[in-house]
């Protein structure tokens, strides 16, 4: 008789355990529903670790949605229960994915795996703006890989992820986001910074050729877009190929041109052919459109005062005997020295601690004999 109580007490007390274990589930989800989350919280991280609830898909989706909920609150104390539940949420759902064969808890997993993307969008678009680009990197990848639990390509994601390497000028990092762009392209994805922004990462792998073909097929796709065709110019500035950067910029002149800074870089690439009368053209037509331009102004002083030393030193290197030439070289310099001079010292208005306008206000000065100028000039040193 004894042995038969026995045994009842032991299955009453294995029966009561697992009952107790299915309890805390239950009482999970009522804390939860009761929105009284750190009650909800404590009972679901016991159930998930007993062995007749920890394979149950049940167990993990409600364990999702009370860190969905928490991740989500816009109550400090709640939020503060656990920092990383946006993550716990996420890894929970699939985990209910997976334990779930017959689909029972699918639909229900996925609406809040959906909106759980929401959390992660907002979360990555604030690391961009910090800016932290790693945390956006891995918020915006979550949000991708939502999408591919349920079978669909998110090239918003995919592209936020290849940006936020672009911008974080870190080439290991920035190398890890390249296969995302290249989804992107691959998609037929509506958005031309996608080349822009897949190009500058192979220019960073050292891939110059292949750059050139993704913007010339960006440009081939928005022909109007005008960042492309402004990072073509890039890309034939840094790879030497004046002509063709010639060509770009007129053209992109004609597109924008009301645009400064298009006049002065195509002035300078006059000056990388010596072509000094178009470089001069050009800046003048910046400085026209907007009269504070510093770096045309001074770069149109600074050919002025180029031509003025190389006549100087032609000059100075005549033989005596030879006074008259060396005195018509010093006066097509001074002359020189003269046109310089209103540049560079608008130049000096603009920076006034620019010590390289400085120095050749200084040797301007002294040339021409302006003492007085000169003068000037060291006592607001």
């Amino acid at each position: 008789m004894k042995k038969i109580l026995v045994t009842i007490s032991l299955m009453t007390l294995i029966f009561s355990i697992a009952v107790g274990q299915t309890n805390k589930r239950t009482s999970a989800y009522m804390y939860n529903k009761n929105q009284q989350y750190d009650k909800a919280k404590e009972a679901i991280d016991e159930a998930i670790h007993h062995a007749k609830t920890e394979n149950d898909a049940k167990t993990w989706m409600y364990r999702g949605i009370i860190y969905f909920n928490i991740a989500n609150s816009t109550d400090e104390a709640v939020k503060a229960l656990a920092p990383d539940a946006a993550e716990i949420s996420y890894d929970s759902f699939l985990k209910s994915k997976e334990l779930d064969e017959k689909k029972q808890q699918d639909v229900e997993t996925s609406l809040y795996l959906n909106q759980l993307t929401n959390i992660f969008y907002q979360r990555g678009a604030e690391d961009f703006q910090k800016p932290d680009y790693p945390g956006a990197i891995k918020n915006f990848e979550i949000a991708y890989k939502i999408a591919e639990t349920d079978g669909r390509l998110d090239t918003v994601a995919a592209f936020n992820i290849g940006m936020s390497g672009v911008y974080s000028e870190d080439k290991a990092l920035a190398e890890t986001t390249m296969p995302y762009l290249k989804t992107c392209i691959d998609a037929n994805f509506k958005e031309p910074r996608v080349y822009l922004f897949y190009a500058r990462l192979q220019k960073q792998t050292g891939d110059t050729t292949a750059a050139f073909a993704t913007i010339e097929k960006g440009r081939e796709l928005f022909p109007q877009e005008s960042s492309l065709q402004l990072e073509q110019s890039q890309l034939y500035l840094e790879t030497g190929q004046n002509e063709k950067l010639i060509s770009n910029l007129k053209e992109a002149i004609a597109a924008d041109p009301t645009n400064e800074n298009l006049y002065r870089v195509l002035g300078q690439t006059y000056e990388n052919v010596d072509d000094k009368v178009s470089a001069i053209e050009y800046y003048i037509k910046a400085i026209e459109i907007n009269p504070d331009f510093g770096d045309a102004i001074f770069n149109l002083g600074a050919i002025y005062v180029n031509d003025a030393a190389e006549l100087y030193t032609e000059a100075n290197n005549l033989p005596f005997e030879e006074q008259k030439k060396y005195d018509e070289l010093k006066k097509e310099a001074d002359a020189n020295l003269n046109k310089a001079l209103p540049y560079l010292e608008r130049s000096l208005e603009l920076n006034p601690d620019d010590q390289i306008v400085i120095s050749a206000l200084r040797e301007a000065y002294a040339n021409l004999k302006m003492n007085d100028k000169l003068k000037e000039l060291s006592e607001k040193e």
